[in-house]
Protein backbone atom coordinates (compact mmCIF):
# COMPACT_ATOMS: atom_id res chain seq x y z
CA UNK A 1 0.00 0.00 0.00
CA UNK A 2 1.34 3.66 -0.99
CA UNK A 3 1.74 5.71 1.74
CA UNK A 4 -0.76 8.86 1.95
CA UNK A 5 2.43 11.06 2.92
CA UNK A 6 4.49 9.85 0.15
CA UNK A 7 1.42 10.43 -2.29
CA UNK A 8 0.73 13.95 -1.37
CA UNK A 9 4.48 14.88 -1.91
CA UNK A 10 5.06 12.61 -5.35
CA UNK A 11 1.89 15.10 -6.53
CA UNK A 12 3.94 18.06 -5.28
CA UNK A 13 6.91 17.11 -6.80
CA UNK A 14 5.01 16.79 -10.11
CA UNK A 15 2.92 19.78 -9.80
CA UNK A 16 6.89 21.90 -9.41
CA UNK A 17 8.03 20.13 -12.42
CA UNK A 18 4.77 21.06 -14.24
CA UNK A 19 5.37 24.71 -13.45
CA UNK A 20 9.03 24.90 -14.29
CA UNK A 21 8.23 23.10 -17.51
CA UNK A 22 6.15 25.94 -18.44
CA UNK A 23 8.10 28.48 -17.16
CA UNK A 24 11.12 27.31 -19.49
CA UNK A 25 8.43 27.03 -22.45
CA UNK A 26 7.30 30.84 -21.87
CA UNK A 27 10.67 31.56 -22.39
CA UNK A 28 10.88 33.44 -25.68
CA UNK A 29 13.41 32.38 -27.92
CA UNK A 30 16.37 35.48 -28.80
CA UNK A 31 15.42 36.73 -32.27
CA UNK A 32 18.27 36.79 -34.72
CA UNK A 33 19.34 40.35 -34.44
CA UNK A 34 19.74 39.19 -30.66
CA UNK A 35 21.82 36.48 -31.37
CA UNK A 36 23.98 38.43 -33.50
CA UNK A 37 24.77 41.11 -30.65
CA UNK A 38 25.62 38.99 -27.78
CA UNK A 39 27.68 36.47 -29.70
CA UNK A 40 30.72 38.23 -28.58
CA UNK A 41 29.56 38.58 -24.96
CA UNK A 42 29.89 34.57 -24.74
CA UNK A 43 33.95 35.30 -24.98
CA UNK A 44 34.93 35.34 -21.47
CA UNK A 45 32.30 33.37 -19.99
CA UNK A 46 33.05 30.25 -18.12
CA UNK A 47 31.47 26.74 -17.04
CA UNK A 48 32.16 25.66 -13.00
CA UNK A 49 33.46 22.91 -13.25
CA UNK A 50 30.31 21.29 -11.24
CA UNK A 51 28.62 22.22 -14.22
CA UNK A 52 30.54 19.04 -15.95
CA UNK A 53 29.28 15.77 -15.16
CA UNK A 54 32.97 14.45 -14.35
CA UNK A 55 36.12 15.58 -12.24
CA UNK A 56 36.33 18.99 -14.19
CA UNK A 57 38.60 22.04 -14.30
CA UNK A 58 36.38 25.28 -15.48
CA UNK A 59 36.15 25.99 -18.78
CA UNK A 60 36.78 29.32 -20.12
CA UNK A 61 35.54 30.64 -23.86
CA UNK A 62 38.70 32.20 -25.00
CA UNK A 63 36.97 33.31 -28.26
CA UNK A 64 33.38 34.60 -29.67
CA UNK A 65 32.90 36.15 -32.62
CA UNK A 66 30.10 36.58 -35.48
CA UNK A 67 30.97 34.78 -38.92
CA UNK A 68 29.42 36.09 -42.15
CA UNK A 69 27.97 33.50 -44.10
CA UNK A 70 29.69 32.21 -46.96
CA UNK A 71 32.15 28.76 -48.66
CA UNK A 72 28.67 26.82 -48.00
CA UNK A 73 28.18 27.59 -43.79
CA UNK A 74 25.69 29.87 -42.73
CA UNK A 75 25.90 33.23 -40.23
CA UNK A 76 27.30 31.63 -36.92
CA UNK A 77 28.98 32.49 -33.64
CA UNK A 78 32.39 30.79 -33.48
CA UNK A 79 33.46 29.76 -30.19
CA UNK A 80 36.94 28.63 -29.11
CA UNK A 81 37.44 27.19 -25.51
CA UNK A 82 39.46 25.76 -23.04
CA UNK A 83 39.08 23.11 -20.15
CA UNK A 84 41.16 23.59 -17.80
CA UNK A 85 43.08 20.49 -16.82
CA UNK A 86 43.06 19.34 -13.17
CA UNK A 87 47.09 17.98 -12.72
CA UNK A 88 49.92 20.90 -13.04
CA UNK A 89 51.28 18.45 -15.96
CA UNK A 90 48.44 17.96 -18.30
CA UNK A 91 47.01 19.80 -21.16
CA UNK A 92 43.74 21.60 -21.05
CA UNK A 93 40.76 20.36 -23.31
CA UNK A 94 40.13 22.10 -26.63
CA UNK A 95 36.61 22.58 -28.06
CA UNK A 96 34.94 24.57 -30.73
CA UNK A 97 31.52 24.92 -30.50
CA UNK A 98 29.00 26.81 -33.61
CA UNK A 99 26.39 28.60 -32.72
CA UNK A 100 23.99 28.96 -36.25
CA UNK A 101 22.29 31.87 -36.20
CA UNK A 102 19.24 30.19 -38.06
CA UNK A 103 18.93 27.39 -35.39
CA UNK A 104 16.91 24.03 -36.07
CA UNK A 105 17.15 23.11 -31.93
CA UNK A 106 19.44 20.32 -32.55
CA UNK A 107 23.51 20.05 -31.78
CA UNK A 108 26.13 17.51 -33.07
CA UNK A 109 28.79 16.46 -31.71
CA UNK A 110 31.70 15.71 -34.06
CA UNK A 111 34.52 12.58 -32.96
CA UNK A 112 37.78 12.48 -33.70
CA UNK A 113 40.29 10.21 -35.51
CA UNK A 114 43.34 8.20 -34.80
CA UNK A 115 45.41 9.43 -31.31
CA UNK A 116 43.10 12.59 -31.55
CA UNK A 117 45.30 15.87 -30.97
CA UNK A 118 43.48 17.98 -33.48
CA UNK A 119 41.16 20.46 -33.10
CA UNK A 120 37.45 18.59 -34.43
CA UNK A 121 36.29 22.28 -35.79
CA UNK A 122 32.54 20.85 -36.55
CA UNK A 123 32.68 22.78 -39.69
CA UNK A 124 33.45 19.65 -42.33
CA UNK A 125 31.32 17.37 -44.20
CA UNK A 126 30.13 14.38 -42.34
CA UNK A 127 31.78 11.18 -43.44
CA UNK A 128 30.60 9.53 -46.24
CA UNK A 129 28.03 12.48 -47.14
CA UNK A 130 26.99 12.86 -50.47
CA UNK A 131 28.51 15.47 -52.69
CA UNK A 132 26.25 18.12 -52.69
CA UNK A 133 24.98 17.86 -49.18
CA UNK A 134 24.52 20.84 -46.78
CA UNK A 135 27.30 20.75 -43.76
CA UNK A 136 25.48 19.79 -40.57
CA UNK A 137 25.98 23.66 -39.63
CA UNK A 138 24.29 24.53 -43.10
CA UNK A 139 21.33 22.38 -41.89
CA UNK A 140 20.92 24.32 -39.14
CA UNK A 141 22.72 21.98 -36.11
CA UNK A 142 24.60 23.61 -33.70
CA UNK A 143 27.97 21.75 -33.89
CA UNK A 144 30.78 20.56 -31.38
CA UNK A 145 34.44 19.28 -31.40
CA UNK A 146 37.52 18.81 -28.92
CA UNK A 147 41.12 17.39 -29.53
CA UNK A 148 40.40 15.39 -26.90
CA UNK A 149 43.11 17.12 -24.73
CA UNK A 150 46.04 17.22 -26.13
CA UNK A 151 48.15 18.92 -28.82
CA UNK A 152 49.27 16.42 -31.64
CA UNK A 153 51.39 18.42 -33.46
CA UNK A 154 53.77 18.17 -29.88
CA UNK A 155 54.23 15.02 -30.85
CA UNK A 156 54.63 14.59 -34.84
CA UNK A 157 56.54 11.03 -35.14
CA UNK A 158 55.55 9.40 -31.92
CA UNK A 159 51.19 10.43 -31.76
CA UNK A 160 50.74 7.84 -28.69
CA UNK A 161 53.02 10.30 -26.03
CA UNK A 162 50.54 12.31 -24.47
CA UNK A 163 49.28 8.42 -23.00
CA UNK A 164 52.33 9.23 -20.32
CA UNK A 165 50.19 11.37 -18.63
CA UNK A 166 47.24 9.87 -16.87
CA UNK A 167 44.87 12.61 -16.84
CA UNK A 168 45.50 13.45 -20.71
CA UNK A 169 44.96 9.58 -21.26
CA UNK A 170 41.72 9.48 -19.62
CA UNK A 171 40.59 12.94 -21.26
CA UNK A 172 41.36 10.88 -24.71
CA UNK A 173 39.55 7.75 -23.44
CA UNK A 174 36.48 9.03 -22.62
CA UNK A 175 36.10 11.92 -20.23
CA UNK A 176 37.17 14.84 -22.45
CA UNK A 177 33.78 14.14 -24.63
CA UNK A 178 31.58 14.06 -22.27
CA UNK A 179 33.04 17.46 -20.46
CA UNK A 180 32.93 19.91 -24.01
CA UNK A 181 29.51 18.22 -24.52
CA UNK A 182 28.38 19.18 -20.93
CA UNK A 183 29.88 22.55 -21.51
CA UNK A 184 28.59 23.33 -24.74
CA UNK A 185 25.44 22.73 -23.78
CA UNK A 186 25.75 25.24 -21.10
CA UNK A 187 26.85 27.83 -23.09
CA UNK A 188 23.93 26.38 -25.94
CA UNK A 189 21.39 27.34 -23.09
CA UNK A 190 22.79 31.05 -22.38
CA UNK A 191 23.14 31.61 -25.84
CA UNK A 192 19.77 30.48 -27.16
CA UNK A 193 17.63 30.62 -23.40
CA UNK A 194 16.89 26.68 -24.45
CA UNK A 195 18.79 23.24 -24.44
CA UNK A 196 18.92 21.27 -27.90
CA UNK A 197 15.93 19.25 -28.28
CA UNK A 198 17.90 16.67 -29.57
CA UNK A 199 21.92 15.63 -29.04
CA UNK A 200 23.68 13.77 -31.47
CA UNK A 201 26.75 12.23 -31.77
CA UNK A 202 28.90 11.22 -35.40
CA UNK A 203 32.08 9.93 -35.57
CA UNK A 204 34.29 7.00 -37.58
CA UNK A 205 37.31 5.04 -36.48
CA UNK A 206 38.58 6.79 -33.41
CA UNK A 207 35.31 8.73 -33.06
CA UNK A 208 33.11 5.47 -33.92
CA UNK A 209 34.66 4.19 -30.74
CA UNK A 210 34.04 7.57 -29.03
CA UNK A 211 30.46 7.22 -30.07
CA UNK A 212 29.74 3.63 -28.86
CA UNK A 213 31.96 4.56 -25.55
CA UNK A 214 29.29 7.60 -25.12
CA UNK A 215 26.32 5.03 -25.50
CA UNK A 216 27.55 2.68 -22.70
CA UNK A 217 29.55 5.07 -20.44
CA UNK A 218 27.11 7.92 -20.51
CA UNK A 219 23.32 6.81 -22.29
CA UNK A 220 22.14 9.84 -20.73
CA UNK A 221 23.92 12.38 -22.84
CA UNK A 222 22.72 11.79 -26.43
CA UNK A 223 19.69 10.96 -28.26
CA UNK A 224 21.06 9.55 -31.26
CA UNK A 225 24.48 8.03 -32.18
CA UNK A 226 26.16 7.68 -35.62
CA UNK A 227 29.69 5.24 -35.25
CA UNK A 228 31.17 4.62 -38.76
CA UNK A 229 33.88 1.62 -38.77
CA UNK A 230 34.29 1.87 -35.09
CA UNK A 231 37.54 1.05 -33.27
CA UNK A 232 35.61 -1.09 -30.68
CA UNK A 233 38.01 -3.74 -29.23
CA UNK A 234 40.84 -0.61 -28.91
CA UNK A 235 43.53 -2.88 -27.72
CA UNK A 236 42.91 -6.07 -29.41
CA UNK A 237 43.36 -3.85 -32.67
CA UNK A 238 47.12 -2.20 -31.57
CA UNK A 239 48.06 -5.32 -30.82
CA UNK A 240 47.52 -6.67 -33.91
CA UNK A 241 49.42 -3.42 -35.52
CA UNK A 242 52.17 -5.14 -33.13
CA UNK A 243 51.66 -8.55 -34.91
CA UNK A 244 51.99 -7.97 -38.61
CA UNK A 245 54.68 -5.13 -38.13
CA UNK A 246 56.73 -8.16 -36.55
CA UNK A 247 57.47 -10.16 -39.50
CA UNK A 248 58.85 -6.77 -41.57
CA UNK A 249 61.79 -6.30 -39.33
CA UNK A 250 62.43 -9.56 -40.87
CA UNK A 251 62.03 -9.66 -44.73
CA UNK A 252 58.10 -9.62 -44.70
CA UNK A 253 57.47 -6.28 -46.07
CA UNK A 254 54.64 -5.80 -48.62
CA UNK A 255 55.64 -3.73 -51.59
CA UNK A 256 53.37 -2.21 -54.33
CA UNK A 257 53.62 -5.64 -56.56
CA UNK A 258 53.00 -8.12 -53.37
CA UNK A 259 49.58 -5.86 -52.68
CA UNK A 260 48.93 -5.61 -56.42
CA UNK A 261 49.71 -9.56 -56.29
CA UNK A 262 47.18 -10.33 -53.20
CA UNK A 263 44.23 -7.59 -54.54
CA UNK A 264 44.55 -10.11 -57.89
CA UNK A 265 44.31 -12.89 -56.41
CA UNK A 266 41.64 -11.66 -54.02
CA UNK A 267 39.51 -10.99 -56.78
CA UNK A 268 40.13 -13.91 -58.94
CA UNK A 269 38.40 -15.69 -55.87
CA UNK A 270 35.61 -14.23 -55.03
CA UNK A 271 34.42 -10.93 -57.52
CA UNK A 272 31.83 -12.95 -58.29
CA UNK A 273 30.51 -14.31 -55.61
CA UNK A 274 27.71 -11.82 -55.85
CA UNK A 275 26.61 -12.95 -59.27
CA UNK A 276 28.71 -9.65 -61.11
CA UNK A 277 32.28 -9.52 -61.85
CA UNK A 278 32.96 -5.85 -61.80
CA UNK A 279 36.03 -5.72 -59.48
CA UNK A 280 33.92 -5.05 -56.39
CA UNK A 281 33.52 -7.76 -53.53
CA UNK A 282 29.96 -7.57 -52.43
CA UNK A 283 29.88 -10.61 -50.39
CA UNK A 284 32.16 -10.45 -48.24
CA UNK A 285 31.03 -13.30 -45.48
CA UNK A 286 31.60 -15.54 -48.36
CA UNK A 287 34.75 -14.59 -49.54
CA UNK A 288 37.31 -15.81 -46.78
CA UNK A 289 36.78 -19.84 -47.36
CA UNK A 290 37.20 -18.87 -50.76
CA UNK A 291 41.01 -17.70 -50.84
CA UNK A 292 43.98 -19.22 -48.93
CA UNK A 293 47.41 -17.09 -48.96
CA UNK A 294 49.47 -19.95 -49.07
CA UNK A 295 48.57 -20.53 -52.67
CA UNK A 296 50.66 -17.69 -53.25
CA UNK A 297 53.74 -18.98 -51.52
CA UNK A 298 57.01 -18.79 -52.96
CA UNK A 299 58.43 -22.65 -53.38
CA UNK A 300 60.93 -22.55 -50.27
CA UNK A 301 58.90 -20.08 -48.62
CA UNK A 302 62.47 -17.46 -49.79
CA UNK A 303 61.36 -14.31 -51.91
CA UNK A 304 61.79 -15.04 -55.97
CA UNK A 305 59.98 -11.70 -56.84
CA UNK A 306 56.86 -10.13 -57.53
CA UNK A 307 54.60 -13.74 -58.25
CA UNK A 308 54.57 -15.21 -54.73
CA UNK A 309 55.10 -14.00 -51.08
CA UNK A 310 57.64 -15.94 -48.78
CA UNK A 311 56.75 -16.80 -45.56
CA UNK A 312 57.65 -13.80 -43.77
CA UNK A 313 55.82 -11.84 -45.82
CA UNK A 314 52.84 -14.51 -45.36
CA UNK A 315 53.57 -13.84 -41.53
CA UNK A 316 52.94 -10.14 -41.82
CA UNK A 317 49.54 -11.13 -43.92
CA UNK A 318 48.42 -13.33 -41.30
CA UNK A 319 48.84 -10.68 -39.08
CA UNK A 320 46.42 -8.84 -40.36
CA UNK A 321 44.01 -10.98 -41.56
CA UNK A 322 44.40 -13.81 -38.66
CA UNK A 323 42.87 -13.21 -35.22
CA UNK A 324 45.07 -11.59 -32.67
CA UNK A 325 44.56 -14.03 -29.80
CA UNK A 326 45.96 -12.27 -26.80
CA UNK A 327 46.97 -14.64 -23.81
CA UNK A 328 44.36 -13.39 -21.25
CA UNK A 329 41.36 -11.55 -21.14
CA UNK A 330 40.30 -7.99 -21.26
CA UNK A 331 37.24 -5.87 -20.48
CA UNK A 332 34.08 -7.81 -21.19
CA UNK A 333 35.60 -11.11 -21.53
CA UNK A 334 37.37 -10.50 -24.94
CA UNK A 335 40.72 -12.67 -25.40
CA UNK A 336 40.74 -12.23 -29.55
CA UNK A 337 40.21 -9.41 -32.10
CA UNK A 338 39.25 -10.59 -35.43
CA UNK A 339 41.19 -10.73 -38.73
CA UNK A 340 40.06 -8.21 -41.65
CA UNK A 341 37.92 -9.12 -44.35
CA UNK A 342 38.83 -8.99 -48.44
CA UNK A 343 38.60 -6.67 -51.01
CA UNK A 344 40.54 -2.93 -49.84
CA UNK A 345 43.89 -4.35 -50.67
CA UNK A 346 44.31 -1.72 -53.05
CA UNK A 347 41.81 1.55 -52.61
CA UNK A 348 43.31 4.85 -53.48
CA UNK A 349 44.97 6.83 -50.11
CA UNK A 350 43.72 3.45 -48.60
CA UNK A 351 44.64 0.06 -48.59
CA UNK A 352 47.50 -2.56 -47.38
CA UNK A 353 50.15 0.24 -48.30
CA UNK A 354 48.86 2.64 -46.33
CA UNK A 355 47.85 0.81 -42.92
CA UNK A 356 49.80 -2.26 -42.93
CA UNK A 357 53.13 -2.02 -44.72
CA UNK A 358 54.44 0.29 -47.44
CA UNK A 359 57.37 -2.01 -49.00
CA UNK A 360 59.93 -0.04 -46.02
CA UNK A 361 61.56 -2.05 -42.96
CA UNK A 362 59.95 -0.06 -40.44
CA UNK A 363 63.01 1.50 -38.23
CA UNK A 364 62.98 0.92 -34.05
CA UNK A 365 61.94 4.28 -33.96
CA UNK A 366 58.31 5.64 -34.88
CA UNK A 367 58.07 7.52 -37.99
CA UNK A 368 55.57 9.00 -39.88
CA UNK A 369 56.68 7.63 -43.80
CA UNK A 370 55.69 4.11 -42.56
CA UNK A 371 52.23 2.52 -42.82
CA UNK A 372 50.07 4.10 -40.38
CA UNK A 373 49.57 0.49 -38.36
CA UNK A 374 53.20 0.63 -38.08
CA UNK A 375 53.34 4.02 -36.15
CA UNK A 376 50.84 3.20 -34.17
CA UNK A 377 51.79 0.19 -33.33
CA UNK A 378 54.95 0.95 -31.87
CA UNK A 379 53.99 4.15 -30.57
CA UNK A 380 51.17 1.81 -28.50
CA UNK A 381 53.35 -0.96 -27.27
CA UNK A 382 55.94 2.27 -26.00
CA UNK A 383 54.10 4.68 -24.69
CA UNK A 384 50.30 3.37 -23.29
CA UNK A 385 51.13 -0.06 -22.44
CA UNK A 386 55.05 -0.22 -21.65
CA UNK A 387 55.51 3.24 -20.68
CA UNK A 388 58.88 3.15 -22.40
CA UNK A 389 59.88 5.03 -25.29
CA UNK A 390 62.70 3.38 -25.67
CA UNK A 391 60.88 0.21 -26.23
CA UNK A 392 62.08 -2.42 -28.56
CA UNK A 393 58.73 -3.62 -30.29
CA UNK A 394 60.52 -6.79 -31.08
CA UNK A 395 60.71 -7.89 -27.82
CA UNK A 396 57.10 -6.83 -26.69
CA UNK A 397 55.22 -9.48 -25.30
CA UNK A 398 51.58 -8.97 -24.01
CA UNK A 399 51.80 -11.82 -21.64
CA UNK A 400 54.37 -9.30 -19.78
CA UNK A 401 52.15 -6.38 -19.50
CA UNK A 402 48.75 -8.02 -18.71
CA UNK A 403 47.56 -5.94 -15.63
CA UNK A 404 48.30 -2.48 -17.59
CA UNK A 405 46.63 -4.02 -20.74
CA UNK A 406 43.80 -4.53 -19.21
CA UNK A 407 43.70 -1.19 -16.91
CA UNK A 408 43.64 0.06 -21.05
CA UNK A 409 41.61 -2.12 -21.90
CA UNK A 410 39.14 -0.81 -19.32
CA UNK A 411 39.37 2.70 -20.29
CA UNK A 412 39.78 2.32 -23.56
CA UNK A 413 37.81 -0.62 -25.52
CA UNK A 414 34.19 0.22 -26.10
CA UNK A 415 33.15 -4.06 -25.89
CA UNK A 416 30.26 -3.44 -23.71
CA UNK A 417 26.88 -5.34 -24.77
CA UNK A 418 24.67 -4.06 -22.51
CA UNK A 419 23.30 -0.67 -24.11
CA UNK A 420 19.77 -0.90 -21.83
CA UNK A 421 20.18 1.96 -20.06
CA UNK A 422 20.91 3.57 -24.10
CA UNK A 423 17.58 1.76 -25.18
CA UNK A 424 15.38 3.05 -22.04
CA UNK A 425 16.36 6.63 -22.56
CA UNK A 426 14.99 6.77 -25.81
CA UNK A 427 18.65 6.22 -27.76
CA UNK A 428 19.12 5.40 -31.21
CA UNK A 429 22.26 3.95 -32.79
CA UNK A 430 23.61 3.45 -36.39
CA UNK A 431 26.98 1.26 -37.22
CA UNK A 432 28.23 1.42 -40.23
CA UNK A 433 31.61 -1.12 -41.13
CA UNK A 434 33.26 -0.87 -44.57
CA UNK A 435 34.49 -4.69 -45.61
CA UNK A 436 37.48 -3.26 -47.53
CA UNK A 437 38.58 -1.80 -44.53
CA UNK A 438 42.70 -2.58 -43.98
CA UNK A 439 42.49 0.06 -40.82
CA UNK A 440 40.40 -2.53 -38.73
CA UNK A 441 38.55 -5.51 -38.69
CA UNK A 442 35.04 -4.95 -39.88
CA UNK A 443 34.17 -8.39 -38.13
CA UNK A 444 35.03 -5.94 -34.65
CA UNK A 445 31.67 -4.50 -35.40
CA UNK A 446 29.56 -7.39 -36.02
CA UNK A 447 30.67 -9.32 -33.24
CA UNK A 448 29.80 -6.10 -30.83
CA UNK A 449 26.23 -6.31 -33.26
CA UNK A 450 26.18 -9.96 -32.13
CA UNK A 451 26.84 -9.59 -28.41
CA UNK A 452 24.29 -6.96 -28.06
CA UNK A 453 21.48 -9.24 -29.60
CA UNK A 454 23.08 -12.40 -27.41
CA UNK A 455 22.66 -9.91 -24.49
CA UNK A 456 19.23 -7.93 -24.81
CA UNK A 457 17.40 -9.81 -27.41
CA UNK A 458 16.85 -9.14 -30.88
CA UNK A 459 13.26 -7.38 -30.32
CA UNK A 460 14.56 -5.10 -28.48
CA UNK A 461 17.64 -4.92 -30.46
CA UNK A 462 15.53 -3.79 -33.35
CA UNK A 463 13.59 -0.93 -31.01
CA UNK A 464 17.18 1.07 -31.39
CA UNK A 465 20.01 -0.48 -33.17
CA UNK A 466 20.78 -0.51 -36.93
CA UNK A 467 24.19 -1.84 -38.55
CA UNK A 468 24.66 -1.24 -41.99
CA UNK A 469 27.69 -3.21 -44.12
CA UNK A 470 29.19 -1.05 -46.96
CA UNK A 471 31.19 -3.58 -49.74
CA UNK A 472 34.34 -2.98 -50.99
CA UNK A 473 34.67 0.58 -48.78
CA UNK A 474 37.76 1.46 -47.60
CA UNK A 475 38.27 3.04 -43.59
CA UNK A 476 37.85 6.56 -45.31
CA UNK A 477 34.60 5.51 -46.75
CA UNK A 478 36.04 5.25 -50.50
CA UNK A 479 36.43 2.48 -52.98
CA UNK A 480 37.01 1.46 -56.66
CA UNK A 481 36.86 -1.37 -58.79
CA UNK A 482 39.58 -2.97 -58.93
CA UNK A 483 39.81 -4.45 -62.40
CA UNK A 484 37.86 -0.57 -63.75
CA UNK A 485 39.54 1.77 -61.51
CA UNK A 486 35.80 2.90 -61.46
CA UNK A 487 34.70 4.27 -58.38
CA UNK A 488 31.92 2.60 -56.31
CA UNK A 489 29.11 4.53 -54.92
CA UNK A 490 29.74 4.62 -51.02
CA UNK A 491 28.05 7.72 -49.37
CA UNK A 492 24.99 8.00 -48.07
CA UNK A 493 23.11 10.61 -44.98
CA UNK A 494 23.31 8.75 -42.28
CA UNK A 495 22.76 11.56 -39.77
CA UNK A 496 19.57 12.68 -41.96
CA UNK A 497 18.31 8.80 -40.93
CA UNK A 498 19.16 8.85 -37.57
CA UNK A 499 17.47 12.38 -37.16
CA UNK A 500 14.13 10.63 -38.77
CA UNK A 501 14.75 7.95 -36.53
CA UNK A 502 14.74 10.33 -33.05
CA UNK A 503 12.97 13.20 -34.65
CA UNK A 504 10.15 11.66 -36.36
CA UNK A 505 10.46 8.21 -34.83
CA UNK A 506 10.75 6.51 -38.15
CA UNK A 507 12.84 3.73 -37.88
CA UNK A 508 15.46 3.15 -41.01
CA UNK A 509 14.58 1.16 -43.99
CA UNK A 510 16.60 -2.69 -43.85
CA UNK A 511 17.87 -1.25 -47.13
CA UNK A 512 20.24 2.18 -47.77
CA UNK A 513 20.78 3.62 -51.05
CA UNK A 514 24.56 4.67 -51.53
CA UNK A 515 25.15 6.98 -54.24
CA UNK A 516 28.03 8.49 -56.16
CA UNK A 517 27.17 12.02 -57.31
CA UNK A 518 28.55 14.29 -59.48
CA UNK A 519 31.21 16.63 -57.51
CA UNK A 520 30.12 20.07 -59.16
CA UNK A 521 26.53 21.31 -59.08
CA UNK A 522 23.85 19.99 -59.61
CA UNK A 523 25.52 16.61 -58.22
CA UNK A 524 23.80 14.91 -60.47
CA UNK A 525 23.32 11.17 -58.78
CA UNK A 526 25.98 9.19 -61.23
CA UNK A 527 25.91 5.62 -59.34
CA UNK A 528 23.87 3.93 -56.63
CA UNK A 529 24.30 0.90 -55.05
CA UNK A 530 22.38 -0.77 -51.73
CA UNK A 531 23.71 -0.76 -48.50
CA UNK A 532 22.31 -3.77 -46.85
CA UNK A 533 21.38 -4.78 -43.08
CA UNK A 534 24.18 -7.26 -41.83
CA UNK A 535 24.58 -9.63 -42.27
CA UNK A 536 23.08 -9.31 -45.63
CA UNK A 537 24.90 -8.27 -49.12
CA UNK A 538 23.94 -6.62 -52.63
CA UNK A 539 22.94 -9.15 -54.61
CA UNK A 540 23.27 -8.37 -58.46
CA UNK A 541 20.04 -9.28 -59.96
CA UNK A 542 19.88 -7.77 -63.93
CA UNK A 543 20.80 -5.12 -65.92
CA UNK A 544 22.96 -1.48 -65.42
CA UNK A 545 25.06 -2.52 -62.01
CA UNK A 546 25.26 1.47 -61.28
CA UNK A 547 22.00 1.27 -60.31
CA UNK A 548 20.79 0.01 -57.32
CA UNK A 549 17.72 -1.12 -58.18
CA UNK A 550 19.40 -3.84 -60.39
CA UNK A 551 20.67 -5.70 -56.91
CA UNK A 552 18.73 -6.95 -54.05
CA UNK A 553 20.23 -7.53 -50.28
CA UNK A 554 20.72 -11.02 -49.86
CA UNK A 555 21.82 -13.65 -46.97
CA UNK A 556 25.06 -15.15 -46.52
Amino acid sequence: MRHPTNTRLTAFAALVSTLLLAACASVTPPTESTLRQTCPSLAGQTVAAGEMGLPSGAATVGSARLVAAGNGLPEHCQVLGLIAARTANAEPIRFQLNLPIQWNGKALMYGGGGFNGLLISGLAPLRDAPAGLPVPLARGYATFGTDSGHDGAAYPTDPGKFALNDEMFENFAFASYKKVKDASTVLMQRYYQRKPAQQYYFGGSEGGREGLMLAQRFPQDFDGIVAVVPVIHWNGLFNGFINFTKPQFSGGVLGTAKTRLIANAVNSACDGLDGLADGVINNYLACPARFNVQTLRCPGGTDAGASCLSDAQIATFNGAYAPTVLPFAVANGLTTYPGRLFGGEIQPGEGIERWISDGTIPGTDAVTTQARGVVYGVSYARNVIARDPKLDVRQFDPATFRTRIQQVSALMDATDPDLGAFLRRGGKLIIRENTGDMAQSPLAGMQYFESVVARMGQANVERFLRLYVSPASSHGGTAVSLTTGTPVPTTADLLGTLDEWVANARAPDDVLIQVRNDTAAPFKTLASRPMCRYPNYPQFVSGDGLKAENFRCAGP
